[in-house]
């Protein structure tokens, strides 16, 4: 019972690649996370995965299983067995429905709930997630809600059909610390109790550091190191993941130059042109020393 990502390439119209070929699997009980500068491909894989790539931008090879099944086209599997919390809530979140309207939105359709008894069955679940469950909070927009209670109500909603597998794109960059603290603190609470399998997308290795027990750091639509997310914190051997690291200490990081975006690289490594041990091999792409689950791409490490 896993999520499959094998050899997934994104790419443009123009042909300009989006995303390397990238693998990766999930099952439930895995801790996942997926780290990288914004612009690195992180989010176009939660939108492949989902099946709703932007205007052009297409998938070029690969293939996207979950549970045996493909997932184009899967719709008994997503939002039912395969939850997604989206980056942005309040875009996320239809702004002409209430609160009680999203919440019985996912178990309508998967498991042909009326709206009465999918609120009556999801009512602990709110009480876990501080969310009221009077008529009053249930009948409010999302314009009318804190961020705070946007962010958990797009978590209520991925876990209204009991998901085995969640993905989690970016979930706390709109959060203060203090609701961000909260909101990690009940992920570890339910990941443990649900027994759930997630991938954790996010750019800030704080965050990562706490919630991922692997970790695959992007950058410029490229793998560059993977393994244990400790020991890859601890002592990462990239120099990317060591500027990363260094950047998330407060410490002077990395050097100006080219920041690669999907599609925009020189060729070659992307991260190239702002490393200071770049030689002229690192136009020439690097294979995996080690493996895609455990190792780096660079020739001077």
């Amino acid at each position: 019972m896993t999520l499959k990502v094998l050899d997934l390439q994104l790419v443009r119209e123009d042909g300009a690649r989006l995303l390397a070929p990238l693998s990766l699997t999930l099952a439930p009980g895995d801790r996942f996370g997926l780290a990288g500068e914004s612009g690195s491909g992180k989010s176009l894989l939660v939108q492949a995965i989902f099946g709703v790539l932007p205007r052009g931008v297409r998938q070029l090879s690969g293939h996207l299983e979950a549970f045996g099944e493909p997932l184009r086209g899967a719709a008994n599997v997503l939002g039912r067995r395969l939850g997604w919390v989206p980056q942005d809530p309040l875009q996320a979140l239809n702004p002409f429905l209430t609160v009680r309207d999203h919440l019985a939105l996912l178990p309508g359709v998967h498991l042909h709930e009326s709206r009465t008894r999918a609120l009556r069955r999801l009512a602990p679940l709110l009480e876990r997630l501080r969310l009221p469950g009077d008529r009053a909070f249930l009948g409010r927009f999302p314009f009318q809600l804190s961020g705070g209670q946007r962010q958990r109500l797009v978590l209520a909603m991925a876990l209204s059909c009991d998901p085995e597998l969640l993905v989690l794109d970016e979930p706390t960059t709109a959060l203060d610390p203090t609701v961000q603290a909260d909101f990690l603190a009940l992920m570890a609470e339910l990941q443990r109790e649900r027994g759930l399998g997630y991938l954790w997308i996010t750019h800030d290795l704080a965050v990562a550091a706490a919630v991922a027990d692997r970790l695959l750091v992007l950058y410029g639509g490229e793998a560059m190191e993977a393994g244990p997310a400790r020991e890859l914190l601890r002592s990462p051997l990239h120099p990317y993941t060591q500027r990363l690291v260094s950047a998330a200490r407060g410490e002077p990081s990395l050097e100006a130059g080219f920041l690669a975006a999907p599609g925009e690289g020189p060729g070659g490594c992307p991260f190239r042109l702002r490393c200071p041990q770049a030689q002229e091999s690192c136009a020439h792409w690097a294979p995996w020393k080690g493996s895609p689950e455990q190792g780096i791409r660079c020739e001077n490490v």
